[in-house]
């Protein structure tokens, strides 16, 4: 009974830490990864891939090296999984250390619970956030930032600086941003630190001199390479960010205020908070000026608006003592602690959620509170409670709504979303039942408690069941690795373009371990290399009207009950296959659909459980479809 009690809460946050934030494979930011190793295992293949023809990011990073280590000996749809899980733990493994050393022990669980329910989400359009549920280099890297951080804030430089190197090997982006925050903390201990800014000179020096990378720093981005990646790059350039973005930063920025005043002067994490605070005010700021005003390449690639990672990790892990503070500093009145938490929770980073514009009148209703309180008569605030919880149940609301019109689109497919984790991952409605749960343990006997320890025990071995969430689609492409899905043999030297509604290359890098011809994904590289974004717009061109075909295709399935048999035109498959200028056509191109001619091979995909076909791919030679000088076509 006594092990049931004291697993009980590390099996519940294992258990809430896996079942979030499903595995769904080999997608977003890990594909990259995996292209970027098989190309150290196949160069031959893969340098004619636009991800590497005009250069790639590997530079910058040991962890293609180490993944083509590991590829070389197992599948990599094996290998992504694991990895992803081990990530996983790392991170929230570290996350609960700097949790350790930051905060009193009777913060230390509240604050670790609060970072496994709140959304990891930061920065414009909801595409960037920490302890991602695929495998890149970055959970890693942030794991040993946390370390690193850490060590630094308990006196051991030696340690830190160990920490940072590491996870800079991985991830630079990442370790960068926390080597702002160290240096903010450092300068907050000794001002003797600012002397440190006068290592920016040799830095000039070697800019001046154009010695390797640091020849970007004093590089200008033209307004051509700018118009080029005008729309798909916007998140670097914060101009470009929406106001919902910084409604979100901003929600971050006021939590964080309150841990540093509220927090105590004598304390880690509130003196972190103000560490924390002065680098976003830094990182910010360098970011507009270097790279949005004076649109400086490495500066547009460093992004230094990444230290935002750091800031949401500090304001969410605080929540639960803020939520408290207010509560004991208000004199038991709720109106304090129920703006902290609309504040987090409309404030955070949900996909799909449109109210963080809210916090616009949330944030100064909270600081004027404490102004007015002993003003205020007991039926406003009974209306101000009142107003307040119906602000966040029409947000959890407005949310499920989204949630399930996505749903919908799947044809209510739980193979393809996870529904039952889309609606209970909502801060709101997790956080609420997670707090009951914490609360109904601490007031439950030594049986109540070891209950509760052997539920989160069968809690933990379902979440790890179901962990596993992979699509069929995507697990036929992850297990097809390697295999002759086509009856054609595709020389090594060919370039395929392969369609696909989701604009990845996956299926040309994993299915067929060939170069991709165009996928929008391949140009994630276009702000450190003019030339990519230059080519990327040119394939652009060349493949344009047969996806623009395509997704009407798409279209035209989804609101038909009984869809025709759909096809590209001739002419549309002609103007891939013919060249035009510089831009040298494909080799070969897979569509889902039958062209009645010229098919070289069928792909049956089957569903991994039911063995049923769950969708046919064609494969095509652009040879086929085009005239060479002197013939005609049949």
């Amino acid at each position: 009974m006594l092990t049931l009690r004291r697993i009980a809460p590390w099996c519940f946050a294992l258990a809430l830490i896996v079942y979030l934030r499903p595995y769904t494979g080999i997608r977003h930011d890990a594909t990259l990864y995996l292209a970027q190793a098989l190309r150290l295992i196949s160069p031959d293949i893969f340098n004619r891939d636009l991800f590497f023809v005009a250069g790639s990011q590997a530079s910058f990073t040991l962890f293609p090296q180490l993944l083509a280590l590991l590829l070389a000996h197992v599948e990599p749809g094996k290998a992504f999984l694991a990895l992803t899980f081990v990530g996983r733990l790392l991170f929230y493994a570290a996350s609960a250390w700097y949790v350790h050393v930051l905060f009193p022990p009777r913060w230390r669980w509240p604050a670790l619970l609060a970072l496994i329910v709140m959304p990891t989400g930061y920065g414009a359009f909801s595409m960037f956030s920490y302890a991602e549920p695929f495998l890149t280099a970055r959970p890693i890297s942030e794991a040993l930032c946390l370390l690193a951080l850490a060590a630094l804030v308990r006196g051991r430089m030696g340690w830190a600086m160990v920490g940072f190197a590491a996870a800079g090997l991985l991830h630079p982006l990442q370790a960068i941003a926390a080597v702002l925050v160290a240096w903010c903390w450092l300068v907050q201990g000794d001002r003797r630190w600012l002397w440190s800014l006068l290592l920016v000179v040799p830095v000039l020096v070697l800019a001046a001199l154009k010695l390797g990378p640091l020849g970007g720093l004093l590089q200008v981005m033209d307004l051509q390479w700018r118009a080029m990646i005008d729309g798909v790059g916007d998140q670097v350039f914060l101009g470009a960010w929406a106001l919902r973005d910084w409604c979100i930063v901003l929600a971050d920025i006021y939590l964080l205020h309150l841990v540093a005043q509220h927090g105590g002067a004598n304390t880690l994490f509130g003196r972190l908070a103000k560490a924390v605070l002065l680098a976003t005010i830094m990182g910010l700021g360098l970011s507009y000026l270097l790279a949005d005003v004076l649109r400086l390449i490495l500066p547009i690639g460093l992004q230094l608006w990444r230290v935002l990672w750091l800031a949401h990790w500090l304001a969410a892990a605080a929540i639960p003592f803020l939520v408290w503070e207010q509560w004991q500093r208000g004199g038991r009145d709720w109106v304090g602690p129920l703006l902290v938490i609309a504040i987090a929770v409309i404030g955070a980073s949900v996909p799909r959620s449109t109210l963080p514009w809210a916090v616009l009148g949330l944030i100064p209703l909270h600081m004027v509170w404490p102004l007015v309180a002993a003003k205020v008569s007991a039926p406003i605030r009974r209306l101000l409670l009142v107003g307040l919880v119906l602000a966040l149940a029409v947000a959890c609301f407005r949310y499920q709504l989204q949630m399930w019109a996505v749903y919908e689109m799947t044809g209510r497919n739980s193979e393809i979303i996870r529904q039952d984790v889309m609606i209970f991952a909502y801060p709101l409605l997790c956080g609420g039942a997670v707090a009951s749960l914490v609360w109904g343990y601490h007031r439950s006997g030594e049986e109540g408690q070891a209950l509760l320890g052997a539920l989160s025990v069968l809690a933990l071995v379902g979440a790890l069941w179901l962990w596993d969430s992979r699509s069929p689609w995507t697990r036929a492409q992850e297990s097809a690795h390697g295999t002759s899905v086509f009856t054609e043999n595709i020389p090594r030297s060919a370039v395929v373009f392969w369609y696909a509604s989701e604009a990845s290359p996956r299926a040309a890098w994993m299915v067929l371990r060939r170069a991709n011809y165009f996928s929008p994904q391949q140009l994630s590289g276009q702000m450190f290399n003019r030339q990519t974004a230059l080519l990327g717009k040119q394939l652009n061109t060349q493949v344009e009207p047969v996806t623009l075909q395509a997704e009407i295709c798409e279209v035209l399935a989804n609101v038909q009950e009984n869809p025709e048999p759909c096809r590209v035109s001739e002419p549309g498959l002609r103007h891939l296959c013919t060249r035009h200028g510089e831009s040298a056509p494909p080799d070969y191109f897979v569509l889902p659909y039958d062209q009645e001619k010229h098919v070289r091979g069928r792909w049956k995909v089957r569903h991994p459980g039911t063995g049923e076909v769950i969708a046919t791919e064609y494969l095509y030679k652009c040879s086929d479809w085009v005239a060479s000088e002197g013939e005609a076509l049949p």
